[in-house]
C-alpha cells in the first residue's frame, strides 16, 4: 500500500510537469507574442521559458532525491519521531526558500510515537504522529485531482499592523488644518484641534508637513484673532508646542531656573525659593521661562509647573512623601536590596508619584496658563555609553536637534520616576527599550543642559538671568598627613571609589565654568553650607530641623545676593522691544518670517 502511494505521487508530479511544459507554457508564449511583436517581448518570453525550465529541473531533482531517500528508510521506522527531524534537515538542504519554514517547524514539533502494532489498554492520551501521507499533504501536492488543505501560516504581529504611507499622513494633516480653519464655533474648533494634536503625536512626519503647509501661521491667527475661549487657547498652545513653536519671552531676555538633585535635602531649595518669591513679589512661575530639575529638582519643578502648587504645599507634600517612602525596616530593606536592587518600596513610590504629580503627559501641561518650559533629566543605562535623557513639555523646532536624547510624549510621573531612580534606593525604571536611573549620576547640576535647550528654542534671545539652586555642601577639610602607611594602603581602594562617586555627582564644577563664561549680573548660584551632610533618604525630625536652620542662616548671610537676583528677574521689556515682538508676531502670522527668532 505504501509503495503504491509513493508511486502514485511521483506519477502525479510528472503529469503536472508535462501539463505545465507542453500546455500552459506554449499558450503563455503565444499570448505574449500576439500582444507584443517587439524584440523585448520575445526576449521576455525566452526568459520566462528559461525560468520555467529551471523550476522543472529543480522539481525533477527533488523527486529523484526524495524517491532515493524514502527507499532507504525501513517501513517500520517511518513513524519514528527522529526521522521527522531528519526529514526537516533534508528539506533544508534541498530548498527551504521554496517549501517554507512552516514545513520545517511542522516536522520539528515534539510528538509521541504511537505504536500501531501493540494495543495498549491504559488511559493515557495518545498524540498522533506524522505519517508519510501527512508529509505529502504538507508539501501541498494534488493527489488524484483533489486539492489538499493548505497549512495555516503564522504571520508575525509586526506584519499585521497597518502601514500608513507618507502620502496618507500628508493628506490627513492637510485635512485637519483645513477643518480647523473652517470650524464654525469653539466647540467644533476644540474637537478638531484635539484631533490634530493626537495626529501629531502619532506620526512624527506630520509635524514637518504641518509646518510646511503653514500650520503655525494658521494656529497663531486663531489664537490671537479667532477665539477667546480659554479651552481653545490651551489646545492651541499644545498644538503649537508640538510643532516646535515658542512664544516670545515676557522678560528682557531668557530667565532660567535650575535645581540640583539631593533627595530630602530638596527642602533647602524650597526655603530659598520662598525667599526669592518674597523679594521679587511674584510667584516663581511668573519669573522664569524655563525650569529644569534632576532627581529631587524634577519633583519640585513638576509640582510647580504641572500641578501649580504653592511652595508651602510642596513642602507639605515633600514631608509626607518622605515619611511614607523612606520608612523601612532594615531587614526588609536589605532583603529588597538583594532581590530587586532597591532598598525602599518602589511600587509605593510610583503610586505616590501618580497621586501627587498626575498621569497627564508632559506636553499636555502646555494647555495650562502661565506654564514655562519644563525639563527633567535622567541617565539612560541601556545604551553602549551612559547618556543623559531629557523629558520635555515641548518639542524643538523642525530641523533643530539637541545633543541630548529626549521626548515630550511621556507622562509627568514617568519623567519624575526616571529622573529620581537613585541606584540602590529605588529600582531602575524601564520606558520602552531604555533603562533609566537617577539623572544625578551624569548631570547632578543641570544648569548647562537648561541653557543649551533654551538657546535651541530662542536662539537670538539673550540671557537675562540664570538662577541655580544646590541642595547643600560641606566645608572641605584640610588634608591630614598619613599617620600609618599600612592603614593608608588598606583604605586606598575605598578612597578611589568615593573619589569617583564624588566627581560623578559634582555640582560645583559646572558652577565654576558658568560663572566664568556668563556675563556679570546674569548667573546666580545658591548652594548652602551644611553643618552635617545628610543622606538623600534622611527623615529624622531633628536632622531636618537642623537642615532648615542651616537654610535660614544661609539666607540671612546672602540676602543681598538674593535681592540682586530678584531685581534682575524683574527687569521688564522696554517699549522698543515690545514693538519689535509685536511686529515679529504679525510677520509670522502672515508667513513672512518663521517662528525661530
Amino acid at each position: 500500500m505504501f509503495k503504491w502511494f509513493v508511486d502514485s505521487l511521483f506519477a502525479g508530479l510528472k503529469l503536472v510537469r508535462k501539463i505545465f511544459l507542453f500546455v500552459f507554457f506554449p499558450i503563455l508564449f503565444i499570448y505574449r507574442s500576439l500582444t507584443s511583436g517587439s524584440t523585448n517581448s520575445i526576449n521576455a518570453g525566452k526568459m520566462h521559458q528559461a525560468n520555467a525550465k529551471n523550476i522543472l529541473l529543480t522539481q525533477s531533482k527533488l523527486i529523484i532525491q526524495l524517491k532515493k531517500y524514502i527507499a532507504k528508510i525501513p517501513e517500520k521506522d517511518l513513524l519514528d519521531h527522529a526521522w521527522n527531524k531528519e526529514f526537516a534537515h533534508f528539506l533544508q538542504r534541498i530548498q527551504p526558500k521554496i517549501y517554507g519554514s512552516d514545513l520545517i517547524r511542522f516536522f520539528t514539533q515534539p510528538t509521541l510515537v504511537e505504536n500501531s502494532k501493540t494495543q495498549k489498554t491504559d488511559t493515557k492520551e495518545s498524540i498522533p504522529t506524522l505519517s508519510i501521507p501527512d508529509i505529502l499533504e504538507t508539501l501541498k501536492i494534488k493527489i488524484n485531482g483533489t486539492e489538499v488543505p493548505k497549512m495555516k501560516e503564522t504571520v508575525p504581529k509586526w506584519l499585521t499592523k497597518p502601514v500608513v504611507s507618507l502620502e496618507m499622513v500628508a493628506s490627513r494633516t492637510e485635512h485637519l488644518l483645513t477643518s480647523i480653519k473652517t470650524a464654525s464655533n469653539d466647540d467644533d474648533r476644540l474637537s478638531k484641534i484635539n484631533e490634530f494634536c493626537e495626529h501629531l503625536k502619532c506620526y512624527s512626519d506630520a509635524r514637518h508637513i504641518a509646518v510646511k503647509e503653514g500650520g503655525i501661521r494658521c494656529l497663531l491667527k486663531i489664537r490671537y484673532k479667532g477665539t477667546k475661549s480659554p479651552e481653545v487657547i490651551g489646545a492651541l498652545k499644545e498644538a503649537l508646542s508640538l510643532l516646535g513653536h515658542s512664544d516670545h519671552v515676557e522678560g528682557m531676555g531668557l530667565r532660567i531656573l535650575s535645581i540640583d538633585g539631593g533627595g530630602t535635602r530638596g527642602l533647602l531649595v524650597i526655603q530659598m525659593l520662598k525667599k526669592l518669591e518674597e523679594l521679587a513679589g511674584r510667584p516663581i512661575l511668573e519669573m522664569f521661562d524655563m525650569i529644569c530639575g534632576v532627581s529631587t529638582g524634577a519633583i519640585i519643578a513638576s509640582l510647580l509647573v504641572v500641578q501649580k502648587k504653592t511652595l508651602d504645599e510642596i513642602e507639605q507634600i515633600y514631608e509626607s512623601i518622605g515619611t511614607q517612602v523612606f520608612t523601612q525596616h532594615p531587614i526588609k530593606g536589605t532583603s529588597n536590596l538583594v532581590w530587586s536592587h532597591s532598598y525602599y518600596n518602589t511600587a509605593l513610590w510610583e503610586k505616590l508619584l501618580k497621586d501627587e504629580i498626575g498621569t497627564e503627559t508632559m506636553i499636555s501641561s502646555q494647555r495650562k496658563p502661565k506654564t514655562p518650559k519644563l525639563l527633567a533629566v535622567s541617565a539612560v543605562m541601556s545604551k553602549s555609553r551612559l547618556a543623559a535623557y531629557i523629558f520635555r513639555n515641548y518639542n524643538l523646532p523642525c530641523k533643530v536637534q539637541s545633543q541630548y536624547f529626549g521626548s515630550a510624549n511621556h507622562k509627568v510621573w514617568e519623567a519624575v520616576r526616571a529622573s529620581a531612580a537613585a541606584p540602590t534606593y529605588f529600582e531602575e525604571f524601564k520606558l520602552g527599550n531604555m533603562l533609566h536611573q537617577d539623572g544625578g549620576i551624569l548631570v547632578n547640576n543641570p544648569t548647562a543642559v537648561a541653557i543649551h535647550e533654551a538657546k535651541l528654542l530662542w536662539p537670538h534671545t539673550p540671557l537675562q538671568c540664570v538662577v541655580s539652586f544646590g541642595t547643600g555642601r560641606t566645608e572641605l577639610n584640610s588634608i591630614e598627613p598619613d599617620i600609618d602607611s599600612e592603614s593608608a594602603s588598606a583604605s586606598s581602594w575605598k578612597s578611589k571609589f568615593l573619589a569617583v562617586i564624588d566627581s560623578a555627582t559634582d555640582t560645583e564644577g559646572v558652577h565654576s565654568m558658568l560663572s566664568d563664561l556668563l556675563p556679570p549680573r546674569t548667573y546666580y548660584r545658591f548652594n548652602p553650607y551644611l553643618t552635617e551632610m545628610l543622606g538623600i533618604s534622611e527623615i529624622c525630625p531633628e536632622k531636618m530641623s537642623l537642615l532648615k536652620r542651616d537654610a535660614l542662616m544661609y539666607l540671612r548671610r546672602n540676602e543681598e545676593k538674593f535681592q540682586e537676583a530678584a531685581d534682575t528677574l524683574n527687569i521688564k521689556k522696554g517699549p522698543l522691544q515690545k514693538l519689535q515682538d509685536y511686529v515679529n508676531l504679525q510677520l509670522e502670522m502672515n508667513g513672512i518670517i518663521s517662528s525661530k527668532y
